[in-house]
């Protein structure tokens, strides 16, 4: 067992981060799924050692994560947001971190290369600042592995990243886990995650609401709309292409956006990393506008 919490609990005042949080997840890929606000970051930051629990237990590959660094040694963690110095360029940035967990001079380049190879970044002589948005959630996902750890914590990978960055992650975390790092992965999206595994974990509100296989959370959703909003130049034209491939039901075009409407977001998209590349329609981001997983946990829960 990778992670194992038992009525877990973490407040901060009078705010609840996690209540009774149990949850059980196991070797391979597992999907950490809930809205803003569900409890995903308290729960990572127990899972890393940052916070201590106010209640109930914790174990991390066995041990108890809090005040202990040989277990942290055995985790890599890739934060959502993005605390790098961007005025170094990706080797030298990774042979500061790896310096700063013990490493040699010489054994510190020589894994910041490695794990760049790794994660399919090419060695850069400009600083990350330059970097596409894509590149640096590769940046970030190196620095997580390099002291090969056993366990991956990856907080919001695929946040602001354009289709086609985001079909090379999918990639990039399906070889490592057939390395054999163990991943949670953390996500606002859930079909993100379901390109990767079927083991989801759902919470919100600080509580668990479902744990098991993906496929009974489609029987929650399958009469849904997803809305999402697509980032691109040519809004009108990539609205015409989608609606004559029956993946939209409805679309509203502004300058520089298309927001559009679908009950098979699955089948938009994997469309839309080959509508980039094939139709040479150019799309920056693609982020879901609200979330429909309040009203699955809602359904779930009954």
């Amino acid at each position: 067992m990778i992670v194992s919490a038992r009525d877990l609990s973490r407040w901060y005042g009078e705010v609840v981060g996690l209540n009774k949080f149990s949850v059980s997840v196991k070797e391979g890929i597992t999907g950490l799924v809930g809205p803003n606000g569900a409890g995903k970051t308290t729960f990572i930051r127990l899972l890393t050692g940052m916070i201590r629990p106010s209640a109930g237990s914790l174990l991390v590959l066995g041990e108890v994560p809090f005040d202990n660094p040989s277990l942290k040694a055995c985790i890599g963690y890739c934060p959502e947001h993005e605390a790098m110095f961007e005025n170094l360029t990706s080797t030298d940035f990774l042979s500061w971190q790896a310096r700063m967990k013990g490493y040699t001079a010489s054994e510190a380049h020589s894994r910041a290369r490695s794990c760049l190879k790794k994660v399919g970044l090419p060695t850069l002589k400009r600083p990350i600042t330059t970097y596409s948005k894509g590149m640096k959630q590769r940046v970030k996902i190196a620095q997580a592995l390099l002291h090969d750890p056993a366990f991956l914590i990856l907080d919001e990978p695929f946040s602001g990243v354009d289709p086609v960055a985001r079909v090379e992650l999918f990639d990039l975390l399906s070889s490592l886990s057939n390395d054999g790092v163990h991943i949670l992965l953390s996500s606002h999206v859930l079909h993100e995650v379901e390109r990767l595994t079927s083991s989801v974990v759902l919470m919100n509100h600080g509580k668990l609401v479902y744990q098991g296989d993906i496929s009974r959370v489609h029987q929650s959703i399958e009469d849904l709309v997803t809305s999402i909003r697509l980032s691109t130049p040519s809004p009108r034209e990539l609205a015409l292409l989608l609606l004559s491939e029956g993946i939209i039901d409805g679309a509203e075009v502004t300058d520089s956006a298309l927001i559009v409407n679908t009950d098979v977001p699955g089948r938009l998209y994997e469309r839309l990393p080959s509508i980039v590349v094939a139709d040479g329609i150019d799309i920056t981001t693609v982020e879901p506008i609200g979330t429909d997983l309040e009203t699955i946990f809602e359904r779930m829960m009954r």
